[in-house]
């Protein structure tokens, strides 16, 4: 099973020489390079706002800054096959109106962007309507310490078809959005102390593999999406009471499968879906751990399949705000309560693992009192009403083949696209 060995560290020094001479305008710059051609920047600190057209290599060598003196976007590419490498780019305007950005890729495609800084920006990277580009090795940090007003670091609209790899993202609202885009791959990216670390809406065809996420509000979440792969994902340490490793609202043909979900107030978070009830989701090969509510379920609903995860250390595996989650299939799971045995050893118990809602889950029903789970008083009343319970308990979930082994990673790759 994968493991969390990201370490996001951030290079953001410039040259003292740089940062000490006045800022040269890098339009004509810009302007006096032929198409096609290679304009490698002597180090120093140039100022925008500038816009690139047309073909060419812009190459900062990693001692080169352009800032937009917090006003407007800094660089903005509308051409094809542009390469913007080695710069620091920093200090966009902050109006959330006009998307303020380091860098915007509006109406572009077949470009590259990779090994840059940005920095102090309201949007960092603005896709719109930008498709068959490629965002690789940048280190991006915002410079808003309120999470409400922060803009987002990579925010795609209407684009399709790219390519969002190795970047490090800290500081954002949204990490990574994408909004009516459909078929991107996002992988090996490492996002942290945001809102949401990757947000899919309207969105179809997309793959998010291998990323690490870790103290955002919610590590992954889609909603009103379809035919998404969420494979290998850490996502650690949901923020506050409501932090969310995985959601899913409205969204159907979602495979969540081989990732690390550990220590958030909920796991896995499932409204409504799915949404097209002839589209199943599938939960497969993931690992809910050290969560205080492992799966949360706000209605219960079929199309839902669960098998081969493993539910370590949980407050509470399973979790249904109306009913419980009866309508979705769960099969050959593990269990660490479970308590059954394996009379004719195949690895499966013989009797079914099975959660039931007594009364004393008064927290299930009433949120403000999830607060006192585990305080002595409720510890007593589940002891007393597993020992005598005062009414019919309801089934909330039943497991019929629960694994009495953890099983190994499933090495398939779920049709990720290389």
């Amino acid at each position: 099973m994968m493991r969390l060995t990201a370490t996001i560290v951030f290079v953001f020094a410039a040259p003292a020489l740089a940062l000490a001479q006045a800022a040269e305008p890098l339009q004509p710059l810009i302007d006096a390079t032929a198409d096609g051609g290679l304009l490698r920047l002597p180090p120093g600190v140039y100022a925008g706002p500038a816009v690139i057209s047309r073909p060419m290599v812009l190459d900062g060598a990693g001692a080169v800054v352009v800032t937009g003196n917090k006003a407007g976007t800094v660089l903005t590419l509308n051409g094809q096959k542009i390469t913007v490498q080695g710069l620091r780019l920093k200090d966009s305007g902050t109006r959330h109106e006009n998307f303020d950005a380091c860098l915007r890729i509006a109406n572009a495609s077949f470009s590259i962007i990779k090994d840059n800084v940005l920095e102090n920006c309201l949007v960092a990277v603005d896709l719109h309507e930008a498709n068959n580009n490629v965002l690789r090795r940048n280190q991006i940090r915002g410079g808003e310490p309120n999470l409400a007003i922060r803009g987002d670091a990579l925010r795609a609209w209407r684009s399709n078809n790219n390519r969002v790899e190795h970047n490090v993202v800290i500081d954002h609202r949204d990490g990574l959005l994408f909004k009516y885009s459909n078929d991107n791959v996002i992988i090996g990216n490492s996002v942290a102390n945001g809102r949401y670390g990757t947000h899919f809406m309207y969105s179809s065809g997309n793959v998010a593999q291998g990323n690490s996420y870790s103290f955002n509000t919610v590590a992954l979440f889609a909603i009103f999406s379809l035919h998404l792969s969420l494979v290998g994902n850490p996502s650690v340490h949901g923020n506050g009471p409501a932090g969310i490793g995985i959601g899913v609202k409205e969204a159907s043909a979602i495979a969540i499968e081989n990732n690390e979900v550990l220590g958030n107030a909920i796991g896995l978070y499932m409204d409504d879906s799915p949404f097209d009830p002839d589209e199943i989701n599938t939960v497969k090969g993931n690992r809910f751990a050290f969560n205080g509510i492992a799966v949360q379920f706000h209605n219960d609903k079929e199309g839902n399949t669960f098998s081969r995860n493993i539910f370590v250390s949980n407050l509470t595996d399973v979790a249904a705000r109306s009913g419980g989650a009866t309508a979705s299939l769960w099969r050959g799971n593990y269990w660490d309560n479970y308590e059954g045995f394996d009379r004719q050893g195949k690895g499966v118990g013989n009797t079914p693992y099975e959660i039931y809602a007594y009364a004393d889950r008064i927290w299930a029903d009433v949120p403000m009192t999830a607060f006192y789970r585990a305080s002595p008083v409720f510890e007593t009343i589940d002891f007393l009403e597993r020992l005598a319970p005062f009414s019919s308990p309801r089934l909330v979930m039943r497991d019929d083949q629960p694994l009495l082994q953890t099983p190994s990673p499933d090495n398939a790759q779920c049709g990720v696209k290389q």
